[in-house]
């Protein structure tokens, strides 16, 4: 992906800032660590309670986070003609902690992007068909979903916790296609790349 509209680059640069602590904190080689990810309300869950929270809004992106031991998922949602609004939901129980108003500047380039893009004629249209795409590709444990757009394209990003590492699966929205699978394991320090 050349560019990425508004939020996306924020939560992109989120991620890569706190995806390592992320993963190094669930993957500290302890049963409780992965009986927490076992025990987490899911990506579809969280959306909805954020969802909830922000009526009106759309879930741009959803991280599964991890700040003081506490597992938590931070829902970023776009709201047309106001600042978007980050949610950020315990994992484990499904309760609100805290919702943070973002006031980014890039609402009006968002909503002109998505005035270009025709969402009737996806084939992946939510975070939860993202999600079962990668789940098929890769097996392991979602972490975190984004959706891109891109010159009237969407793409979904999703990120998972594979044995040994974590992978990102890139799927094609009208498609339902896997673009991309990147897997990156704790010891190695080269990606592999498959298409």
């Amino acid at each position: 992906m050349n560019k990425k509209v508004g939020i996306s680059v924020l939560t992109a640069a989120i991620t890569l800032g706190t995806a390592g602590s992320v993963f190094a904190a669930t993957s500290g080689g302890t049963s409780n660590n992965q009986n927490n990810l076992n025990n987490v309300i899911g990506i579809q869950k969280a959306e909805t309670i954020a969802l909830q929270k922000v009526p009106g809004g759309t879930v741009e992106s959803i991280e599964l986070d991890r700040e003081r031991g506490q597992l938590y998922y931070e829902v970023d949602v776009d709201r047309p003609q106001a600042a978007d609004v980050d949610v950020h939901i315990n994992a484990l129980n499904g309760s609100v902690i805290r919702t943070v108003t973002d006031d980014n500047d890039d609402n009006e380039a968002t909503i002109r992007e998505r005035q270009n893009v025709n969402n009737a004629n996806l084939k992946v249209k939510t975070n939860e068909q993202a999600a079962q795409i990668a789940k098929v590709q890769v097996s392991g444990t979602v972490t975190g979903i984004e959706r891109d757009e891109e010159d009237g394209r969407i793409q979904y990003e999703v990120d998972l916790r594979i044995t040994g590492g974590e992978a990102t699966v890139e799927i094609d929205a009208a498609t339902g296609k896997v673009t991309t699978v990147d897997k990156d394991f704790d010891n190695d320090e080269d990606d592999n790349d498959n298409d």
